[in-house]
């Protein structure tokens, strides 16, 4: 069909349009020095109705523009019409060849997609699915069949060198392996490899830092309890040597005291603790081990 379908120009000319355009130009260049501002001073009325004179004038001549404009394009108008409606008609011929050729793709593709399935089934590789590593460009024609094998191989060979990667990561390795089987990519795996042991890392330290900040907090409140009770004894003290001039008795202002505590530390800490109360006479009872 195409051989036949060219578009022909039997006969075409150079637009002719013969008009009074140039002694209208000239008319209406010098009326219009009729309608300068400066004749109508004091005279408003009078430059209203010149005004309106003058708009219907430009109506006039501007609908008389388009109506040769319209005229002159109707042939060019009638031209693009059936133009567009040939090009319409062929579409809807080559649509429906479309269906044809398509059919025929599909089915070629299909038998393709046969050949590949039965490739990697001969593969006799488990660890994913076919679909998993399956790329649509294998199904066009451009692409042999024997570059898809080496491409299958290639996938399978990367899987199972990943799988090795992670397990001389070492770490989770079973947990890392279904992991990496679920997106087939080795650098997310290996960093959820190392977040699993950073967090690992950070739970076996949070017992000794808490116990730490137990231990910190208790002795705060100790610290706290000992300033209360020493702010307490000095309060007291006054009355307490009061009462014992009033007795006769001699003002002890460092009297004994009897504390009944119960210390926990490492044994090498108790053992200086207990040298410590024994180098400054302070006397002490065991109670139990």
């Amino acid at each position: 069909m195409s051989d036949n379908l060219e578009l022909l120009v039997i006969e075409k000319k150079e637009g002719v349009l013969l008009t009074n355009i140039d002694k209208l130009e000239a008319f209406v260049q010098e009326k219009l020095k009729e309608y300068t501002p400066d004749n109508y001073k004091g005279d408003a009325d009078a430059a209203k109705k010149d005004r309106a004179t003058l708009n219907t004038s430009k109506k006039t001549l501007s609908q008389e523009r388009i109506k040769v404009i319209k005229e002159l394009m109707k042939p060019f108008e009638d031209f693009e019409t059936r133009c567009k409606a040939l090009e319409k008609n062929i579409d809807a011929a080559a649509g429906a060849l479309d269906e044809i050729v398509k059919a025929k793709e599909t089915a070629e593709k299909e038998v393709k997609r046969s050949c590949i399935v039965e490739f990697f089934n001969t593969r006799q590789f488990s660890l994913v699915p076919l679909e998993r590593i399956f790329d649509d460009k294998w199904l066009n024609k451009t692409v042999k069949m024997k570059d898809v094998q080496e491409e299958i191989d290639a996938k399978m060979k990367k899987i199972y060198a990943d799988i090795k990667t992670i397990e001389a990561f070492g770490v989770d390795v079973e947990t890392l392996k279904p992991l990496y089987l679920e997106t087939l990519d080795i650098g997310a795996t290996i960093e959820r490899g190392r977040t699993i042991q950073e967090n690992r890392d950070r739970l076996e330290k949070e017992p000794a830092e808490r116990a730490e900040r137990e231990l910190k907090s208790k002795m705060q409140e100790q610290q706290v309890e000992l300033a209360k009770e020493e702010v307490k004894a000095q309060e007291q003290a006054p009355a307490a040597s009061l009462a014992q001039q009033a007795a006769g008795v001699p003002v002890d202002e460092d009297p004994e005291m009897t504390y009944t505590l119960r210390f926990k530390a490492k044994k090498s800490v108790l053992f200086a603790l207990r040298q410590y109360m024994i180098d400054n006479k302070i006397e002490y009872e065991k109670l139990e081990d």
